[in-house]
């Protein structure tokens, strides 16, 4: 269920801000590594595009119920799905956690509410 706002959430813009800053990290050290291979670099497909999506939303001032724990929750599949297809801990996206870490702090803050 979509909601409509009147005012922006500046923790969405931070979030959705730090995700592109991660996923042009996750591009540019694949590519610098040589393994940036469709094959594999599939999930990062899917974070542009649920980044793409969030970018989307935030930009309209609608939020979906729950929005901070689904947020923090397909970060974490999206990344592990990443982590996972790179090869885990022997492929090059072994910081992939960093991800969900991060949002879900920027979403949840200090004291975890």
């Amino acid at each position: 269920m979509l909601r409509r706002f009147d005012s922006p959430y500046m923790a969405d813009w931070f979030a959705i801000s730090l995700r592109w800053i991660i996923l042009v990290g996750f591009v540019v050290s694949l590519g610098l590594g040589d393994k940036l291979e469709i094959a594999v670099s599939w999930p990062l497909g899917l974070l542009i595009a649920w980044n793409l999506f969030m970018t989307a939303l935030a930009g309209m001032n609608i939020r979906v119920a729950y929005h901070r724990l689904f947020s923090t929750l397909v970060d974490i599949t999206l990344a592990g799905l990443f982590y996972w297809a790179q090869g885990g801990l022997r492929g090059p996206a072994v910081w992939a956690g960093i991800l969900p870490i991060l949002t879900g702090s920027i979403f949840f803050e200090l004291l975890g509410r």
